[in-house]
């Protein structure tokens, strides 16, 4: 009979019932680790997840991991799991996390190898942290003078869903904040050089972090950028705001005819924001952007608690 679960790791009879079924696994679950094939090739990626609407927790601690592993070109193809509850937590919750985390491994062919899920004293709200694991199927390639930065998806829809759910609004808008698929479907063309998904930061934080890596200037055109709906009744600095779900691409010229087209067909915003050149930093309207503190949006991430008392 299903109830709450208690302190530490859960029992073989509750993980069997309330976890093993949602999730895909390679192989037969080994005792304390797996073993896997690397190469020199394995590209890894690590993300917590927390503070998010229960039923969407298992989607972006996919999604984190996985989306990084693709943006170095790599096939995320394993993944190590930790789902870590409070005390007392219920078993449903438990089966909820476990299904949506499930799902999207399963859509994307993603094998689950390792992990633990257990009950501790001092969580005070769900955790889950994965570790991604894929084949990278090319090289990044150095960006230079002249590469071009294309900004792809929508602006502010994850502030807008934020906001929303601050209000007392419930949605699962956040079912579509991932840019894995187009990710993966841009891994086809020479030409992209490096891919970068907008997380803490926005989308100023993403192509700060890209242009001090690569020691190049950016001219950011603000009038191609594509908003989310009611993203601009924020009221706030949008390219600051949450926008996960959207990606920055760099990629050589001759190639952008074809990104731009890969998009449309799959309905999906393709900004030209700028032309990469000799310097450094990002400027906007010849102002140069330096790092920020985060929003106060970003402060909503953390109060969601689920859990009945």
């Amino acid at each position: 009979m299903e109830g709450r679960l208690g302190l530490g790791k859960v029992t073989a009879e509750i993980f069997e019932r309330s976890v093993l079924p949602f999730i895909p696994i390679d192989k037969e679950l080994e005792l304390d680790g797996a073993t896997i094939k690397l190469t020199q090739r394995t590209v890894v990626a690590h993300s917590p997840s927390i503070g998010v609407p229960l039923d969407a927790l298992g989607f972006f601690a996919f999604h984190y991991a996985a989306c990084n592993v693709a943006c170095r070109f790599g096939v995320p193809t394993y993944m190590i799991t930790g789902i870590y509850l409070p005390l007392n937590t219920k078993e449903e919750d438990l089966k909820i996390i476990s299904k949506n985390l499930g799902d999207e491994a399963k859509k994307f062919k993603v094998k689950i190898v390792a992990g633990q899920t257990a009950t501790y004293l001092g969580l005070e709200i769900p955790f889950v942290s994965t570790t991604c694991l894929g084949e990278q199927i090319k090289k990044t390639e150095k960006v230079v003078d002249g590469d071009l930065a294309f900004l792809i998806g929508e602006v502010g829809g994850e502030a807008v869903w934020l906001t929303e759910l601050s209000q007392g609004s419930s949605n699962e808008h956040w079912r579509n904040f991932t840019a894995l698929p187009i990710i993966i479907d841009l891994h086809q063309f020479v030409g992209v050089k490096l891919l970068h998904d907008v997380s803490e930061g926005g989308v100023k934080g993403a192509l700060i972090e890209i242009l001090k890596s690569q020691g190049l200037r950016l001219e950011f055109n603000l009038k191609n950028v594509v908003y989310a709906k009611d993203a601009k009744k924020l009221k706030q600095d949008l390219l600051r705001a949450p926008t996960y779900g959207t990606l920055i691409a760099i990629v050589d010229a001759s190639s952008a005819e074809q990104i731009q087209r890969t998009c449309e067909i799959k309905g999906i915003p393709c900004s030209l924001i700028g032309s990469l050149k000799a310097g450094s930093g990002l400027y906007i309207e010849g102002e140069q952007i330096t790092e920020q503190a985060r929003m106060e949006i970003d402060e909503i991430y953390g109060t969601f608690r689920q859990l009945e008392e």
